[in-house]
């Protein structure tokens, strides 16, 4: 059987998120429990269960971050011997903000809300590829073509991967963003991720901190965080 950790502390993080440098990035964020999933290979609501088991805290806050997680991650919250509360991250960088914004101070209710208000402000860019010929909004698209995804609706096709990321930071980027973050995926290298962000942070002004993190995500060459 899954091991029991006995509450010791306050406060405990669950979070959901594929590559080990994305892993490592929810660690340093303070998330005791990093369960591997999303893209197509989404965690069970036993693995769930067993992560928010295994941490020793009254309180687990779960990131599911991915929409078709937060279903398994609810229904582990109604078998968890603990208080749960899931909070409805729907992409890794909402969960990442949703980490920064945590007040070890502040009571769970009000963590989750202030937590997922800042969540909400984040704005996710995907660049991946077209795994098979298909159809996305109306457009036909060919396999290994690459997409641009802006907050899960398609915005570019094409065939220039660092084109197609600085063109689709561009397009996120409002007003008022103050921050982009590059995350590059495991099929790209060091150079390239490089030279992305550079280019990333050439096209998008200088009103604007760019930074990179090497996520190593599968399925998706870049994520962009904007807020």
């Amino acid at each position: 059987a899954p091991v029991k950790a006995a509450p010791e502390k306050k406060y405990g993080f669950v979070a959901v998120c594929a590559g080990q440098g994305l892993e490592a990035v929810f660690r340093d964020l303070g998330v005791d429990g990093v369960i591997s999933g999303g893209q197509t290979m989404n965690p069970s609501t036993e693995d769930i269960l067993a992560a928010i088991q295994s941490v020793p805290a009254k309180t687990v806050l779960v990131l599911p971050n991915n929409k078709n997680i937060i279903m398994a991650s609810e229904q582990a919250q109604k078998l968890a011997d603990r208080k749960v509360i899931v909070l409805p991250t729907r992409t890794v960088p909402q969960g990442m903000t949703a980490m920064l914004n945590f007040d070890p101070e502040a009571a769970p209710e009000e963590n989750a809300v202030n937590m997922m208000a800042a969540a909400e402000k984040v704005a996710t860019g995907l660049i991946t590829y077209a795994a098979r010929d298909s159809e996305f909004d109306g457009k036909p698209i060919k396999k290994r073509e690459i997409m641009a995804l802006e907050n899960g609706k398609i915005v570019a096709t094409g065939t220039d991967i660092v084109k197609m990321t600085y063109r689709l930071a561009r397009s996120m980027k409002k007003k008022d963003s103050q921050f982009i973050t590059v995350i590059s995926g495991c099929d790209v290298s060091d150079e390239d991720a490089e030279k992305t962000t550079e280019m990333v942070r050439t096209k998008c002004g200088s009103s604007v901190e760019v930074s990179h993190i090497s996520g190593g995500q599968p399925v998706y060459y870049y994520m962009i965080s904007v807020e």
